[in-house]
C-alpha cells in the first residue's frame, strides 16, 4: 500500500508543477478563454492537492519525520490550499470581463506565493528528512 501512496504521491507532484507556471501565466489572464482555462486548472490542480495531501498524510504516518518537518510540511500545503482557495476570485472577476489592474494583481500575489510554497515544499521533500 505504501508503494501505491507513493506512485500517487509523485504523479500528483508532477501534475502541480502548474502551479510554478502559475504565476507567469496569470498576465494572460486577461482575456476570457484564457481566464476561463487557468480558472479550470486552478480548480483541478485544487482536487489534485488534496490528493496529494492525502497520500502524502498517509505515508507519514507510517513512517518516522521529525516533528519541526511534519509541523513545516502541512503548513505549506495548508498556505497552497489558501493560495488557490483565494485566486478563484479574481479569476471569476476576469471571467465576468472586470478585467481591473486590481485583480490582475491580487492574482499575480496570490499564484506566486502559491509558486513559492510549492517550490519550498519540494526543497523540503528532496532533502534530508
Amino acid at each position: 500500500m505504501h508503494q501505491a501512496m507513493y506512485v500517487v504521491h509523485v504523479i500528483c507532484a508532477l501534475a502541480l508543477i502548474f502551479y510554478i507556471l502559475l504565476p507567469f501565466l496569470a498576465g494572460g489572464a486577461v482575456n476570457r478563454p484564457t481566464a476561463v482555462a487557468l480558472h479550470r486548472g486552478n480548480r483541478i490542480g485544487q482536487y489534485v492537492l488534496i490528493l496529494a495531501f492525502l497520500s502524502g498524510g498517509y505515508m507519514v504516518s507510517k513512517a518516522e519525520y521529525s516533528v519541526w518537518w511534519m509541523v513545516m510540511a502541512i503548513v505549506l500545503v495548508l498556505v497552497m490550499f489558501a493560495m488557490t482557495g483565494m485566486s478563484s476570485k479574481p479569476f471569476k472577476k476576469l471571467i465576468a470581463g472586470d478585467s481591473t489592474a486590481a485583480a490582475i494583481r491580487k492574482l499575480r500575489t496570490f499564484t506566486l506565493i502559491n509558486g513559492v510554497s510549492y517550490v519550498l515544499l519540494m526543497a523540503m521533500m528532496l532533502g534530508p528528512k
